[in-house]
């Protein structure tokens, strides 16, 4: 069975579902294409603190069934279907999924990203209880407590940073022996009294009750073993945006994310991209939406050849 309207938008976190909003709101012949759960990362947040509008503390799940009764309430019912193709005939955009093809004249991607995970006991089961992948999103929750990082890089150094203003004490993990993050980076981290550097080392186990309690930690040269108490573990080793599919018809990053202009516009005149999947330098639930609604907005001025005004 074959398909065709004006736009398609793949994945229902809040930048997909900003898009649709908007795109509903333009009058545009859309479909939302989500596999997973509408809400995205917001399923993995323990409370939400910083975006405006909206009552801070708010839980993630809750945020993310408002989002849901959104969409219901302007008629717009994600399509829950695997994307498995896709291809650019003459001036149309194929997508293909496991039961049917859609046609479209634009195409809005905000397929979001994947945290990437250590991947050992405890991790999943204390996610959004202790166990966070944003020092940004969920610092503060911590406020004079002590926290672990894990990571070497850049954003574990500045992760660690900015905890260091906030807890009381963080401890930095890493398994070399040195950081491979920038060098005024590297001498921050030296400079700042409350974190502690611990490197070498590479966490074996999470444990808690219903929130984390203590990590387990092994030093990789005297696999000597040790405990830490803490109350929250910041893991930074890295994010892989959800792109692949994409990496023949737009240009991409040599990490894998979406290069877009202000107006969301990728390498493609008629694809546009929006929150964590696109390169951007500040990934956050408030920047995701807005993101939304710019590439819902450049769309409909390109399918339409006007402009809408706000």
């Amino acid at each position: 069975m074959n398909k065709k309207g004006e736009l398609a938008i793949i994945g229902a976190g809040i930048a997909g579902v900003s898009a649709a909003v908007y795109a509903r709101r333009a009058g545009l012949d859309f479909l939302l294409f989500e596999l997973g759960l509408v809400g995205g990362q917001l399923l993995f947040m323990e409370e939400v603190e910083n975006y405006v509008g909206v009552e801070a503390g708010i839980k993630g799940d809750a945020f993310a069934n408002n989002i849901k009764k959104n969409l219901k309430s302007l008629e717009i019912e994600p399509i829950k279907e695997k994307l498995t193709a896709v291809k650019i005939e003459d001036k149309d955009i194929i997508l293909n999924f496991d039961k049917f093809s859609y046609g479209v004249k634009g195409l809005i991607i905000a397929t979001g990203a994947m945290f990437k995970k250590l991947g050992i006991k405890g991790e999943d089961e204390f996610a959004g209880k202790g166990v966070s992948y944003c020092a940004i999103c969920d610092g503060f929750f911590f406020k004079n407590k002590e926290v672990a990082v894990v990571g070497g890089g850049n954003t574990a150094l500045e992760e660690a940073l900015y905890l260091a203003n906030i807890c009381s004490k963080v401890y930095l993990i890493h398994r070399r022996d040195q950081f491979r993050a920038l060098d005024y980076l590297k001498k921050r981290v030296s400079d700042k009294e409350n974190i502690e550097v611990v490197f070498d080392s590479v966490l074996e186990e999470i444990k808690g009750d219903q929130v984390l309690k203590e990590i387990s930690i092994q030093n990789t040269k005297t696999n000597e073993k040790r405990t830490l108490s803490i109350n929250g573990l910041f893991i930074a080793i890295g994010i892989k945006p959800n792109t692949d599919i994409f990496s023949n018809l737009i240009d991409l990053d040599e990490a894998g994310f979406i290069i877009a202009d202000q107006d969301m516009q990728t390498s493609h005149k008629s694809i546009w991209a929006a929150g964590d999947c696109r390169k951007r330098p500040l990934r956050q639930l408030i920047t995701a939406a807005s993101e939304g609604a710019i590439a819902a907005v450049s769309a409909y001025k390109y399918l339409k050849g006007t402009y809408i005004s706000a």
